[in-house]
């Protein structure tokens, strides 16, 4: 081999030398016969822990930055608390005092910084970081972050479509739970419906047209006399008088009969608005509904008693204005009946 071939070779050779010693300086600082390197962290999967130590003469600046990822309801989510800390470094040691609370005391070097007390109060103290350059840290960081996100719309999803069968499910057992609510109010008000009769205010309106009946018949009789006494016309006129008092006494039962009347309309506005939303909830419920045959058959027979008690008020209430109508009118005759023989047979 030639000398000159000797002399490349021999230059290369201590070229590579000053390239490696320049790489193991690349990224770290002496201070105080201390070699600090420009960052340091620890990972886990899913924790990141990057330190940077400042040393300075008057006074060490470290600042930490602790990104840990945090779950609730099981979705998790990236949290980054940062401790920045100011003190002295003597030698490889660092006395430390954050800016509030206890201080933290650590050593460094230029391969690791190793905290020996907690970073905050009712904390471990971290494992050792290692030195590292801060851009493979921001690399590894974005890494963690981008698949924490991506697990966080995962697990959302998971959570928003568990909270919409929960959801469901409680609006279907509230429904169930209506309905049987609602048929058994149709039952109960169609009974109330169905204790609303007319049977006093009819037997009132007859018995009277009987009476008045009966007032007349003595009227005539009297009217039939061929000479009536004085006397005889006085009882004549009580009688009449007796007469009207029942007439008022009937028209009394308007008040009773319209009562009774308004209560049962309330009560079937009621009965017409639940069979109405019974058989819409029912409608939505029936194709999973537990026992659904015996439901059905609950079902039908409270519609089947609130429109029957419906059906069977309204007769009622065309039944009673047909009574009073009827009774009102053969009272009105028999009183003016009264009244014109009491005329005929007036003395003059």
């Amino acid at each position: 081999m030639g000398k000159k071939n000797k002399n490349k070779i021999t230059l290369s050779v201590i070229a590579l030398v000053v390239l490696v010693v320049v790489a193991g300086l690349v990224g770290s600082r002496l201070f105080g016969g201390v070699s600090v390197a420009e960052g340091y962290w620890y990972e886990e999967e899913n924790r990141i822990i990057f330190a940077k130590v400042t040393p300075d003469s008057d006074q060490t600046k470290v600042e930490v930055i602790d990104t840990y990822v945090e779950t609730q309801d099981s979705v998790p989510a990236i949290k980054t608390d940062t401790h920045t800390y100011t003190g002295s470094m003597d030698g490889d040691k660092l006395a430390l005092k954050p800016q509030s609370g206890e201080g933290v005391n650590a050593t460094v070097s230029a391969k690791e910084l190793v905290f020996l007390s907690p970073l905050k109060d009712g904390g471990q103290a971290p494992p050792k970081l290692v030195a590292t350059q801060p851009a493979l840290y921001q690399k590894q960081l974005e890494t963690m972050t981008k698949r924490i996100n991506e697990l966080a719309e995962v697990k959302k999803k998971e959570v928003a479509e568990k909270r919409a069968k929960e959801e469901a499910r409680v609006q279907f057992a509230q429904k169930v739970e209506k309905t049987g609510r609602l048929e058994a109010d149709l039952v109960e008000n169609a009974q109330y419906l169905t204790d609303l009769q007319f049977s006093d205010e009819a037997s009132v309106y007859q018995d009277h047209v009987t009476e008045l009946q009966g007032l007349l018949d003595e009227i005539k009789l009297y009217a039939g006399q061929p000479a009536l006494q004085k006397t005889e016309y006085e009882v004549m006129k009580e009688t009449v008088g007796a007469m009207k008092v029942l007439v008022v006494g009937m028209q009394s039962m308007d008040a009773s009969v319209k009562d009774k009347k308004k209560r049962m309309t309330d009560i079937m506005s009621v009965l017409e608005t639940d069979v109405a939303d019974t058989k819409t909830t029912w409608e939505e419920i029936k194709g999973s509904v537990p026992n659904p045959d015996d439901r059905q058959k609950s079902f039908n027979a409270a519609v089947k008693t609130a429109t029957e008690a419906m059906e069977q008020a309204k007769q009622r209430m065309t039944a009673i204005d047909n009574e009073k109508a009827a009774a009102t009118q053969k009272a009105s005759k028999l009183y003016g009946d009264a009244n014109a023989l009491l005329s005929k047979v007036a003395p003059k």
